[in-house]
């Protein structure tokens, strides 16, 4: 959702360069860029809405370690490798280093007990 957002941000910024310099199309060009712009709100709207249900989830989980994993992953779309990195770095007296695998294990292990997360609500918020 990112990426398409970026793309259609781009195609805006495009269509507006070519609209400073007026051709004979002119009209026809800003009413495509509105149309773009329009698209990137709503866009934009819906990756707002997905990310609120996400971090009402996320609220949920009542062990901070496991909050903090899960907004790395999916808030911030970290990699597991990066996640285990930041949770080293948060948790630097921890006697095992956390690792990407070991990351992975322990979202996977939680979302297959949460209930809720077997019906569509999940999938359609996001979560991986």
């Amino acid at each position: 959702m990112k990426a398409e957002i970026k793309n259609l941000r781009r195609g805006i910024s495009r269509l507006k360069h070519e609209i400073k310099n007026p051709p004979s199309l002119f009209h026809k060009k800003q009413e495509k860029m509105m149309e773009l712009v329009m698209m990137l709100e709503s866009r934009e709207i819906e990756f707002l809405d997905m990310t609120i249900e996400v971090e009402r989830f996320i609220e949920t989980i009542e062990k901070s370690e496991m909050r903090i994993m899960f907004r790395l992953y999916y808030i911030e779309d970290y990699s597991y490798i990066k996640v285990a990195d930041e949770m080293n770095q948060m948790f630097p007296r921890r006697s095992i280093a956390y690792s990407d695998e070991n990351v992975k294990k322990r979202i996977q292990r939680y979302l297959v007990n949460v209930p809720q997360c077997a019906e569509r609500k999940c999938r359609h918020a996001g979560i991986r």
